[in-house]
């Protein structure tokens, strides 16, 4: 049986994929359609589409080799989870939280609902 733990850090896997491959629009489908998107510059993110935009612009900037080392997983209720973990890749390391929401009734898919990174 997978525990939270496993299925964030396979989710985690999936994630360094699809932004080192460069493939963002399918990464942006990794959040909530009402996902939001608070990195250190001071700007709030909400939509996929910003999420995207956000992104790409990391990569038009030469961020590259994305590793994300998962560190806690707490369960928070039913239908969410939240995460404490760490990011290193080509120009910076830090931390980050994401609360994570359960898509689908019954289900064991999850998205990135709230995405904080320092």
């Amino acid at each position: 049986m997978s525990t939270s733990f496993d299925t964030i850090d396979a989710a985690n896997r999936r994630f360094e994929e699809l932004f080192n491959a460069g493939k963002l629009d399918e990464l942006a489908q990794c959040y909530t359609p009402e996902g939001k998107l608070l990195p250190p510059d001071k700007n709030k993110y909400e939509g996929r589409e910003e999420i995207k935009k956000f992104w790409q612009g990391g990569r038009d900037a030469g961020i590259s080799n994305l590793r994300l080392s998962t560190g806690t997983v707490v369960e928070a209720g039913p239908d969410r989870l939240i995460e404490t973990s760490s990011y290193q890749h080509s120009l910076d390391k830090g931390n980050y939280q994401v609360i994570w929401k359960r898509v689908g009734e019954g289900k064991n898919e999850w998205q990135l609902d709230i995405d904080i990174f320092n």
